[in-house]
């Protein structure tokens, strides 16, 4: 007669799940971390139209400029002079950082050349003007 091996209690099997809780958490705090966020200027402004209009899916700061030349970022009107320390802000969170310039097809060329201006002294070089294209 063979004989039977009985199971203790304390040897039932158990199945560990704190690698896999560890994995999870490695992978979420990854996907946090090379996330970028895209700040929404405020505003929409009515853009102009371009044939050659491309998507950009980098662009992670938005600034907007109304049809009367007022200059919108982070949901908040900013005068032209505030604009480089809040670029230079934006960019100390994200070194690679890059500039899309959403204007108004009335806003002034000036405005906006001053804002490019401001921009780049900020250190942005990679600087996107938003425009409507064919869908």
């Amino acid at each position: 007669m063979p004989q039977i091996r009985r199971r203790k209690p304390e040897e039932e099997g158990e199945i560990n799940i704190t690698p896999m809780l560890d994995i999870v958490f490695i992978m979420l705090i990854f996907f946090i971390v090379t996330t970028s966020f895209v700040k929404e200027p405020g505003i929409s402004p009515s853009r102009p139209f371009a044939q050659t209009a491309a998507t950009k899916e980098r662009g992670n700061i938005m600034i907007a400029v109304s049809r009367d030349d007022q200059i919108w970022m982070n949901k908040n009107r900013v005068e032209l002079t505030g604009v480089r320390q809040l670029v230079e802000a934006a960019r100390a969170e994200n070194p690679e950082s890059s500039v899309i310039i959403v204007a108004d097809q009335s806003a002034s060329t000036g405005m906006v050349i001053d804002l490019m201006d401001q921009v780049r002294v900020a250190g942005v070089t990679s600087i996107a003007l938003a425009a409507e294209g064919e869908e």
